[in-house]
């Protein structure tokens, strides 16, 4: 399945053994009421979690729900990795997902408690997905989620107001957390108005606790082999020999492919507490 990067990710990073610098969030208030376990109608709110912060953490963005692009970029994912169980989702011919504009502001509900409608489609996002106004559809590909996951943690209630603590981390064996957000929520005020609705909350922030440190643009590197199922290594262009880890299937089904002295470039995360190197794509 087609890996979801949809711009050039960019920034600074200093190759080293010393791990990226960190960054914590701010103390947060108190909260009256605290507990490890969600309640039942919160466990779906999962995927639209899940959603946002692979978005963000692949596309180097931070939870901006009035920017078209942004707005658009984490639907898609959204859509593309679980519109597929909405009973009212179909696939076309070309086995992409046929969404139908009810179901799409569904689920920009869950993402956006600011939603008002949806917003125009980017014109720099139409290779990704599109509109049909015969179906009055939007149509675009099934996403894949690779080797991770998002656990939700650390449940909080103030007044009208919820908290949980995201955790982006790998379904190896390693379990290696590749991102930390607090996620905060209100209940979802178009639930009523939904037949069967899913998602009970909508998200009104996203802040990063423990994030990734972006990588530079491509980076250049000599195929040496893959160490096991999820870490490759290569040659950089000083000479340095480094090891990535790797949990996408499209970066797996792309390493798997190579040949030992092939160059390549790939771009790739650093983890702020291990420094830890994950590829994220690769060209």
């Amino acid at each position: 399945m087609k890996k979801y990067i949809i711009y050039i990710i960019s920034g600074l990073l200093l190759f080293g053994t010393t791990a990226c610098s960190k960054k914590m969030n701010e103390p947060q208030a108190q909260q009256k009421e605290t507990s490890n376990t969600l309640p039942q109608d919160m466990t779906a709110m999962v995927e639209p979690v899940d959603s946002l912060v692979r978005c963000m953490l692949e596309n180097n963005k931070t939870y901006t729900p009035t920017d078209p692009d942004f707005f658009w970029s984490a639907l898609y994912y959204f859509l593309g990795e679980y519109g597929a169980e909405h009973p009212l989702v179909s696939e076309t011919d070309d086995n992409r997902l046929k969404v139908p504009r009810k179901v799409a502001q569904e689920y920009a509900i869950a993402l956006f408690a600011n939603y008002v409608d949806l917003l125009p489609l980017p014109e720099g996002l139409s290779s990704f997905i599109t509109y049909d106004k015969n179906w009055d559809s939007y149509l675009l590909e099934q996403g894949d989620r690779g080797l991770a996951e998002t656990v939700l943690s650390d449940y909080k209630k103030s007044d009208d107001t919820y908290s949980v603590t995201a955790k982006l981390q790998s379904t190896t064996e390693v379990q290696e957390v590749l991102g930390e957000w607090n996620i905060t929520m209100q209940k979802n005020i178009f639930a009523d108005g939904i037949k069967d609705p899913k998602y009970f909350y909508s998200i009104t922030d996203v802040t990063p606790i423990n994030g990734l440190v972006l990588p530079p643009q491509g980076v250049s590197a000599i195929f040496n082999g893959l160490s096991d199922n999820h870490t490759v290594e290569v040659t950089l262009e000083d000479g340095t020999i480094q090891a990535f880890q790797f949990y996408n299937s499209t970066v797996s089904e792309k390493l798997h492919s190579l040949n030992e002295g092939d160059a390549f470039s790939l771009k790739y995360l650093c983890d702020d507490k291990t420094g830890s190197l994950t590829i994220l794509e690769i060209d």
